[in-house]
C-alpha cells in the first residue's frame, strides 16, 4: 500500500497567494519564495536559519505572527540572493528579544503578513500602494482567512497599528479594533481578544492581541499600558495574558489529542490519526 505523501502546508499556501485579477499599481508579484527564515509570501514563513530543505514542519496550532506587508522589491532581492531574512534588521531583532522574553520558541510560530506582494521600488514604510484597491484588499482578507484556516493558531500577534483593522473585518469579536487607529485607543478598547470566530472557519476560536511594530518598537512601546504596566512591561504583559488565554485551535475537538507539529516532526498532521476524514502524510 502506497503512502500518500502530502505537500507542505506553507508551499500550498504561497502557491495560492496571488490574487487571480492581478496586483494594482505600486504592487508587484514575489517572484519566488525564499527558502531560509522569512515572513511570508516573501519566503515560507517558518523558522529555517539553516535555509534546508526539505522544510521544517508546518506550526499546525502554533503562534501566527501577523505584519503589515512584506518588504520592497529591493529589499526583498537583497533577502532572496542572501537566502533569509537578516536577523539584524529592526524587525526581526525586536521581535526575537520579545518573543524569547515572553518565553515563545520561534519554531512554533508561522511569521506572515495581511498584505501580499512587494511594494515596487526602495520604500518600506508609509500606507501600503495596494490599501485603496478594494479588489486587492477582499483578496488580502480572504486569503487572511485561508491562512488562518490552514494554520488554525492558538494565538495570533498583530504588528503595528494597521494590521488590527485589516483583521477586524473577519470576526464580530473584533468589530471593537474597526472604530479608531493608534495604539493608545487599542489599549483602551483592550488590546487582548479571546474566544474570538473567525467568519468561515467552523469550530474554532483563537486568542488575539495587538503589539508595537517591532521595527518602531522604540519610539511606540512607550505609550501602551495594560494591567498597571507601562511600556515594555505592558506589552510583555498583553503577550503573556494571550499565552495563557489562548485557545487550543490545532487540537481535534473529538479527541482532544495534539497535532501541534513540534510533537511529531517530521510528520505533517492535518488532524489526529483517529479522526476518520485525517490526512497524515511525510513532509
Amino acid at each position: 500500500m502506497k503512502t500518500r505523501v502530502r505537500q507542505h502546508l506553507a508551499v500550498l499556501l504561497w502557491e495560492q497567494h496571488h490574487p487571480r485579477a492581478g496586483y494594482p499599481p505600486g504592487v508587484i508579484a514575489v517572484p519566488e519564495p525564499i527558502i531560509g527564515t522569512a515572513f511570508f509570501p516573501g519566503g515560507y514563513g517558518i523558522w529555517n536559519p539553516g535555509a534546508r530543505w526539505p522544510l521544517p514542519a508546518f506550526p499546525v496550532g502554533g503562534i501566527m505572527v501577523l505584519g503589515h506587508d512584506f518588504h520592497s522589491e529591493a529589499g526583498y532581492r537583497e533577502s532572496c540572493n542572501r537566502g533569509f531574512e537578516r536577523m539584524t534588521q529592526p524587525t526581526w531583532r525586536s521581535l526575537r528579544c520579545l518573543l524569547d522574553e515572553a518565553g515563545i520558541p520561534l519554531k512554533t510560530c508561522f511569521f506572515t503578513n495581511a498584505y501580499m506582494g512587494l511594494r515596487k521600488g526602495r520604500a518600506t514604510t508609509g500606507v501600503f500602494p495596494g490599501a485603496k484597491d478594494t479588489v486587492f484588499v477582499q483578496h488580502c482578507r480572504t486569503f487572511l482567512r485561508e491562512q488562518i484556516s490552514t494554520q488554525r493558531p492558538s494565538l495570533i500577534v498583530t504588528l503595528g497599528v494597521y494590521v488590527p483593522q485589516l483583521l477586524s473585518p473577519l470576526s464580530p469579536q473584533l468589530a471593537v479594533w474597526s472604530a479608531k487607529r493608534g495604539l493608545k485607543y487599542l489599549d483602551i478598547a483592550g488590546p487582548v481578544q479571546t474566544n474570538v470566530r473567525i467568519r468561515g472557519v467552523k469550530e474554532y476560536k483563537v486568542t488575539v492581541v495587538a503589539l508595537t511594530h517591532p521595527s518602531f518598537r522604540s519610539a511606540g512601546v512607550k505609550w501602551r499600558r495594560y494591567g498597571g504596566f507601562t511600556g515594555h512591561a505592558a506589552e510583555l504583559a498583553m503577550l503573556r495574558k494571550a499565552m495563557l488565554s489562548r485557545q487550543k485551535g490545532g487540537y481535534c475537538r473529538k479527541c482532544r489529542k495534539s497535532p501541534i507539529y513540534w510533537r511529531q516532526a517530521p510528520v505533517q498532521f492535518s488532524r489526529t490519526a483517529k479522526h476518520k476524514k485525517s490526512t497524515v502524510g511525510k513532509l
